[in-house]
């Protein structure tokens, strides 16, 4: 079972990845990409503030293995989506542009899905 400090980051988390994600689904018309980076920049600091430096303190033993595996593909899916922004803004051509916006939204959902599955373990636990 998670600690409230690490249901309250995950659930926060998964707000942002929402709000971030429904911002990218209204851009795609219209792809600023300074807004983008700079709504990205956000999330990116929040995601260091307050998940990358979770630890397992408070976690039920037990519990830790599987919040340690979770908590590795959180962070690499992550880094990948960092990298997806940085090619979004790399793109020149609309057919590279979709594919990049594609593949942000594939690990937004990811991210998203890795949230609600600690959130929905942990609270079938208590």
């Amino acid at each position: 079972m998670l600690s409230t400090l690490h249901n309250r980051a995950y659930q926060d988390f998964l707000t942002l990845l929402t709000d971030f994600h429904n911002f990218m689904l209204n851009s795609q018309k219209q792809t600023n990409l300074l807004i983008i980076k700079q709504e990205f920049k956000k999330l990116e600091q929040w995601f260091k503030q307050n998940i990358n430096s979770l630890d397992d303190e408070g976690i039920d033993t037990a519990y830790i293995p599987r919040w340690q595996s979770v908590q590795r593909e959180v962070n690499r899916e992550f880094k990948l989506l960092t990298t997806d922004i940085l090619f979004l803004a790399s793109a020149r051509q609309d057919a590279t542009r979709i594919k990049r916006l594609k593949s942000i939204s594939d690990r937004l959902s990811k991210l998203s899905s890795y949230c609600r599955g600690m959130l929905e373990e942990s609270s079938n636990k208590e």
